[in-house]
């Protein structure tokens, strides 16, 4: 009995002792970057905070926008990290959505300056809540337009190109969407949407010449020419509202909302969603943002960390080590 109780808790302390040490590593990799995957590119940058994500077609290039740190950087196919512009160029706020205009090598970039929700490197504090497009030449880098919107208080959001040049914008604040033709005019006001809230993501269908926007309250579908515009229809157990990023694939919408990238399948006439799949989701998810499809694949931004890295309040993002690194990830499309 007594060697019996002697074995016993050897046996238990060793347990425990295996179970500490386990609980211990745990915690040492439990963070979103221990569950990236292979071919996952992980950038170690970890204050970036990133917003938008941009992919040319032409070079299999992948551009991430800083919010936090006022720059664009670039990765090339086989993972090489550089700066396309430095923090703060040619005046440029955070860098919120982006997408390449590959026939006329553009690369189009929305910027604003909201520190009072989302921090930038060295903000004005005399004004906040500014915002505009930029237009850089991809080749040279170099500035090629830049449209400052004349607003109170506004933030544009999101972007889209459509093939013939023209670039439509989300406004979330004022819930409106603004419009720059080609060859280059001013930043004009397209349509205002009374009743809808937070406009985000955009995506152009070439096939109808329709815009799909993100809302609050769903998906709208805009018709270019009429400007007419509706939500489309989904099931009463399908959640289409709240979403980021937004992207049109072969008669689908691929949309981020925050802890998961799903794809929203449309009917023939593009009028409703009629099916949805979770694409990926996941322990690493925090605030999924944006994507692009480019080449069969849809490449997206894992964890932006735009609500987990910033300090409630206080105008500034928390400190480097409570941060992670942020995941760049690559899905193959059917």
């Amino acid at each position: 009995m007594i060697v019996f109780n002697y074995m016993h808790s050897i046996i238990t302390m060793r347990i425990n002792f295996t179970l500490l040490l386990f609980i211990s590593v745990a915690g040492c990799i439990s963070g979103p970057t221990a569950f990236s995957r292979a071919d996952d590119i992980v950038l170690k940058e970890k204050d970036l905070i990133p917003e938008g994500l941009a992919f040319d077609k032409r070079t299999g290039n992948i551009y991430i926008g800083s919010m936090f740190k006022r720059k664009i950087i670039q990765i090339n196919p086989t993972g090489d990290v550089s700066d396309f512009i430095k923090p703060e160029t040619d005046g440029i706020w955070s860098v919120v959505g982006m997408e390449v205009d590959e026939q006329r090598d553009i690369l189009w970039v929305n910027t604003a300056h909201a520190n009072e929700v989302l921090p930038l490197m060295h903000p004005d504090t005399t004004r906040d809540w500014m915002t505009g497009v930029f237009a850089y030449k991809i080749g040279p880098r170099k500035l090629f337009k830049k449209y400052i919107l004349k607003s109170p208080k506004a933030f544009l959001n999101d972007l889209t190109v459509t093939p013939r040049g023209d670039v439509f914008a989300t406004e979330s604040v004022n819930n409106v969407i603004y419009q720059i033709d080609y060859p280059y005019g001013g930043l004009e006001l397209f349509l205002e949407v009374p009743g809808f809230h937070f406009l985000n993501g955009i995506t152009y269908d070439d096939e109808l010449h329709v815009l799909f926007v993100a809302s609050t309250e769903g998906i709208l579908k805009i018709d270019v020419a009429t400007k007419e515009y509706y939500l489309l229809k989904t099931a009463d157990s399908m959640n289409a509202g709240g979403i980021d990023g937004l992207a049109y694939y072969h008669n689908s919408l691929i949309g981020h909302q925050s802890s998961k990238v799903s794809r929203f399948y449309l009917n023939a006439d593009k009028t409703e969603i009629i099916h949805s799949e979770i694409l990926d989701t996941g322990i690493e998810f925090d605030s999924s943002t944006t994507g692009e499809v480019g080449n069969g694949a849809y490449y997206f931004i894992v964890n932006s960390q735009v609500s987990s890295g910033v300090e409630p309040g206080k105008g500034k993002i928390k400190p480097m080590d409570s941060l992670e690194n942020v995941i760049i990830r690559k899905l193959k499309l059917e």
